[in-house]
């Protein structure tokens, strides 16, 4: 008899497909999710997408500064740093302003207690009261003027600088950045242009349509536009996931105008008030999302009306 041949094994039954899990940023694989990764393209549990494509995130190098999560302060300085190198990187010339009178004032001060510690060990303590009590008060009148010009002339400002182009002529941009932190969510973001803003101008064709009314910028006289705001997309997607829109937030705001003919003539001139929150920045470990801050910083130049220096050519001061 011959032998039975061996019947053949049916293959296994397909998987079914992975179907992406809201919540998750890939089908059927969990991880982890904080405020940061909802903030940079991740799908967040309202199942939108936000502003920023993962991808941007993923190509971003390893942030090498490391801050303290519940230290507002700490944080502020860490992204005003970053705020700084990208406007130094688009070739603007800080103004020495507030640095000149930060040493001006601190030297005096130090160089007046100085001397009267000196003078008062080459004579007895008695005799050198009237030079100490001079020096104490010259001293508090030199440190109350430091504290008074931070408070009341530099209110926070981050960066003061100005660059030039070669556009059929030379231009001038200025740019003033103030930083703050707050405890609630951002507001909406707010860009306003003057009045004296010519649309015609290659330099000064504003691309957002949000507008307020001020003294300095009417809303009736600002130049419409068709396309949503890159800043109220980005604002509006970042509060779609869960923990994007609370906490605490950073604020910037941008005071930026173009002018020519050595300043006798004003080509542009807007600002910008916007903010994010902190978590949208900084990781779980304290991380600095560097790149988070400047695609942001650039989006707010380029909505305010501000040319890449990489789009023109920049003629050196």
């Amino acid at each position: 008899m011959a032998p039975r041949k061996q019947a053949k094994a049916s293959p296994p039954p397909l998987a079914p497909p992975l179907v992406p899990v809201p919540g998750t940023a890939t089908g059927g694989i969990d991880q982890p999710t904080s405020t940061l990764a909802a903030a940079s393209g991740s799908t967040s549990k309202s199942g939108q997408d936000t502003h920023v494509p993962l991808s941007s995130l993923a190509e971003d190098p390893l942030p090498t500064v490391v801050v303290n999560n519940a230290n507002l302060v700490e944080i502020k300085s860490a992204l005003d740093d970053i705020v700084k190198k990208h406007l130094l990187e688009q070739s603007f010339t800080p103004s020495l302003l507030h640095p000149t009178v930060h040493l001006s004032l601190g030297y005096s001060s130090i160089l007046l207690a100085l001397g009267s510690v000196l003078f008062s060990l080459r004579i007895s303590f008695e005799d050198s009261k009237p030079v100490l009590w001079l020096a104490v008060i010259g001293y508090s009148v030199l440190q109350s003027a430091l504290w008074a010009w931070k408070k009341w002339v530099e209110k926070g400002e981050v960066f003061k600088g100005r660059r030039r182009r070669m556009v059929k002529r030379i231009e001038t941009d200025h740019v003033q950045i103030i930083s703050s932190t707050t405890l609630t969510p951002p507001p909406a973001p707010q860009v306003t242009f003057s009045p004296h803003t010519r649309p015609q101008s290659p330099t000064s064709a504003p691309t957002s349509p949000i507008s307020t009314s001020s003294p300095a910028f009417p809303a009736a006289s600002l130049p419409a536009s068709s396309s949503p705001s890159s800043l109220s997309t980005s604002s509006s997607t970042s509060t779609a996931g869960t923990g994007a829109g609370t906490g605490p937030s950073y604020m910037l705001t941008l005071n930026l105008s173009t002018t020519s003919n050595n300043g006798k003539s004003l080509i542009h001139k807007s600002r910008a008030t916007v903010g994010k929150t902190v978590g949208e920045f900084i990781d779980e470990q304290g991380g600095v999302e560097a790149g988070q801050v400047v695609r942001w910083l650039t989006t707010i130049l380029s909505e305010a009306g501000l040319v890449g220096a990489e789009e023109e050519g920049v003629k050196e001061e």
